[in-house]
């Protein structure tokens, strides 16, 4: 039974649960989760036409321009309100569909969450408001 426990653990996102996810896109399954709590994570949720990945990472105050800025290079880029300290909204186009992004900070851990998606029946203002909306709950989850 404790081998279970700890498997369980290990696999379970930080910051979102798949249910969150799913009530949002539709049913996922997460995928990966790299946990180095000290350093960061990387939690991956995937699901038909969708791709979650949400990273949280130590930064410096000082640092989240360069993040902001390598983040969303080449994006069409929107500042967004009440998500975390400071956080910006990117989306760029893609061969094989949408890529939606926020960057966003709380106090000193920065996090990005990226939807891919290739579901043709998604817009980009859809696609942003979903991204947007896990991003809060991400954001809520680190203060």
């Amino acid at each position: 039974m404790m081998h279970l426990v700890l498997f369980l653990a290990a696999s379970a996102c930080p910051v979102l649960t798949t249910p969150t996810v799913g009530g949002v896109l539709g049913e996922v399954e997460i995928s990966l989760t790299e946990i180095n709590k000290p350093v960061g994570y990387v939690c991956k949720f995937a699901g038909a036409g969708h791709d979650l990945d949400v990273t949280v990472a130590a930064l410096d105050r000082g640092e989240f321009p360069v993040f902001e800025k390598s983040a969303c290079d080449g994006g069409r880029v929107e500042t967004l309100r009440a998500v975390g300290n400071e956080a910006v909204a990117c989306s760029f186009q893609s061969k094989s569909g949408i890529i939606e992004k926020v960057v966003g900070r709380v106090r000193n851990r920065a996090f990005s969450v990226v939807l891919s998606s290739t579901d043709g029946g998604l817009d980009e203002k859809a696609a942003r408001s979903k991204v947007a909306m896990l991003a809060e709950q991400v954001a809520g989850n680190l203060f």
